[in-house]
């Protein structure tokens, strides 16, 4: 740069002695100072090959390429390099021999290596021998790291390298250990909470109960007010009958079972269904039955689907059983691959503050509900890997209320 800017100076000097030369060459050799004259003539050739030879110098300097420290192959690679070591989550990569790499300086740090993984957690790589083709994203592993001996929780998300650059699989660890902990707590506080009010709400009438037909047992010998003490005995029989329900409800919910899936005809099982259903309702509501056109084939454990679907029914009719014209509709959609079935009623519909707790265990706002219908439905739909949710529907809309649920 100094170089250019003393070659700018120079060379406007240069060009400035030219032109004076040059204005001052004919009025001299008029005069008769010809070695004047001929001084003048040779200080300004001097000067244009001296810009010249400047010109050429500048022009040369700037056509000369600057000899790179890092070729472009390994500035590339440093810089992708530099990329992923920013990256806080432990990258790794799978050869196609097998091994596997740290790609960043997170999954150096973890696994206490500059490049090759000697002795792999046994956790990740059976994780990684287990192909379940589109599950393979945001699977849970535990394992100890090699740093500090702890032991966390990991999803590994699996991405595919075709073999390009000796890369068959790119692994990403997040860590989840922290919102885990986080969610079981809440999980357990809330699980605590409802135990507490169910239990308490029966024990507390049983014992009172128990203390006034203990006390009348005592005060009135063989002249016993026997009205007080059946219905006291009868109530503290309903409470107990009500808490054994709650029990037994909650051991539903623990114990569900994993599905056995199997290719199963949704339209048949939407038949079979409406025949279980309309046993205890055909009298008082309506079903009405919107099949697909088309066969549909699931892969769902079918005695979990239908209660799940019967659940869902059974609330439906329970919400539009006090309307005039009491009606529930089970439809079916196939959109993007997945199968969706849509249970609609026009009972009272459903206040938009509770949406979200309707789905929790043992929480119902129906006079005799127990809480646990649609929390089970639920259960098993997310069992199988889909979901169950509540749509929102149009004012003008003849339904209240929708469940969706996807598989």
């Amino acid at each position: 740069m100094g170089f250019k800017v003393h070659a700018v100076w120079y060379a406007l000097l240069r060009l400035s002695g030219t032109v004076v030369a040059c204005l001052l060459i004919p009025p001299v050799w008029q005069k008769g100072f010809y070695a004047t004259a001929s001084l003048l003539v040779c200080i300004a050739i001097g000067c244009i090959v001296s810009l010249v030879a400047t010109q050429l110098e500048l022009t040369r300097r700037m056509q000369r390429r600057e000899p790179s420290i890092v070729n472009p192959p390994d500035r590339e690679r440093l810089r992708n390099r530099a990329l992923l070591d920013h990256a806080p989550v432990p990258l790794l990569f799978r050869s196609v021999d097998g091994t596997l790499h740290a790609a960043n300086r997170a999954a150096r740090r973890l696994f206490e290596t500059d490049d090759r993984l000697i002795k792999p957690p046994a956790e990740l790589l059976a994780a990684l021998n287990e192909k379940r083709g589109s599950s393979e994203a945001g699977r849970l592993i535990r394992f100890v790291s090699s740093a500090d001996g702890t032991s966390r929780v990991y999803a590994l998300s699996i991405g595919q390298g075709a073999g390009v650059g000796g890369i068959v699989e790119y692994l990403a660890l997040t860590d989840v250990e922290a919102g885990l902990n986080a969610a079981e707590a809440q999980a357990l506080r809330d699980l605590l909470q409802i135990l507490s009010h169910e239990i308490m709400n029966s024990l507390t009438p049983i014992v009172s109960l128990s203390v006034t037909a203990e006390e009348l047992f005592a005060e009135g010998g063989k002249d016993l007010p026997s009205p007080l003490i059946t219905e006291a005995l009868a109530t503290i029989r309903r409470r107990a009958e009500g808490l054994d329900k709650f029990v037994r409800g909650y051991r539903d919910l623990a114990r569900l079972p994993a599905p056995d899936l199997a290719p199963v005809d949704l339209n048949a099982l939407l038949r079979e269904t409406q025949r279980i259903f309309e046993a205890r309702w055909a009298e008082s509501v309506t079903l009405e039955l919107c099949l697909h056109p088309t066969r549909v084939v699931v892969r769902v454990d079918k005695a979990q689907i239908e209660q799940a679907l019967l659940n869902l029914l059974n609330n439906a009719a329970e919400a539009c059983e006090s309307q005039p014209s009491p009606r529930v509709q089970v439809a079916v959609e196939v959109t993007d691959g997945a199968a969706t079935i849509i249970v609609r009623d026009n009972g009272i519909g459903l206040d938009p503050s509770v949406r979200d707790q309707i789905f929790q265990p043992f929480v119902s706002f129906k006079t005799n509900g127990n809480g646990i219908g649609l929390s089970l439905a639920r259960q098993i739909v997310l069992g199988h890997g889909g979901s169950l949710g509540v749509d929102t529907l149009e004012t003008e809309s003849p339904w209240k209320t929708a469940f969706r649920m996807r598989l």
